[in-house]
C-alpha cells in the first residue's frame, strides 16, 4: 500500500480514498432507493389497496355536479368528494329552504335520519374500511332556515 501525502503534510492510505468512494456509493444507493420507495409507494398503494377517496377526481363544490343525480349515485360519488369544500366554503348556516334546494338539490325521501329536513346520501364511508355510508344532514329551525349542517354515517 502506497500512502498518499496531502499538501498539510499528513499521509493517507489509498484505501482510503477507495473507503471513502465506497460510502460515497452507498449513501448515492440509498437516497436512490429511497426516492424509488417515496414515489413508487403511493402508486403502488392505489393498484393494490383503493380507499373510497381515490375516485375522488373533483374536490371543490360544484352545484351543477352535486345536482346531477347520475354522478352522485354512481362509483365515482362526486358528493362525497365536494362536502368538505362545500361545508368550509359555502356557508350553509341561516340559509332558507329555498336557497338550500337551489344549492343542493332536493333531496329524495329517506327513512334515514327523519329529524333531520335534509338528507343527502354522500358516498362510501371515507377511510381504511369503508363499512357505512356518509350522509350530510340539514336541520331548519322553525324560522325555515338553516340551524346546523352535519356529516353523519348510518
Amino acid at each position: 500500500m502506497i500512502p498518499l501525502q496531502l499538501s498539510s503534510g499528513v499521509r493517507l492510505p489509498r484505501s482510503y480514498l477507495r473507503m471513502k468512494v465506497s460510502r460515497q456509493k452507498k449513501w448515492l444507493i440509498a437516497g436512490a432507493a429511497l426516492l424509488v420507495v417515496l414515489v413508487g409507494a403511493p402508486i403502488l398503494r392505489r393498484r393494490l389497496l383503493a380507499l373510497p377517496m381515490d375516485r375522488c377526481r373533483i374536490h371543490r363544490f360544484d352545484a351543477a355536479v352535486w345536482q346531477d343525480v347520475a354522478r352522485a349515485r354512481s362509483s365515482e360519488a362526486v358528493r362525497g368528494c365536494m362536502v368538505d369544500d362545500l361545508l368550509e366554503r359555502v356557508k350553509l348556516h341561516g340559509r332558507s329552504r329555498a336557497e338550500i334546494v337551489a344549492l343542493l338539490g332536493e333531496p329524495p325521501r329517506s327513512v334515514y335520519f327523519t329529524d333531520f329536513d335534509f338528507v343527502y346520501w354522500l358516498g362510501p364511508e371515507r377511510g381504511f374500511v369503508s363499512i357505512d355510508s356518509e350522509w350530510l344532514v340539514i336541520k331548519l329551525d322553525r324560522a325555515g332556515r338553516v340551524s346546523q349542517a352535519k356529516l353523519v354515517t348510518d
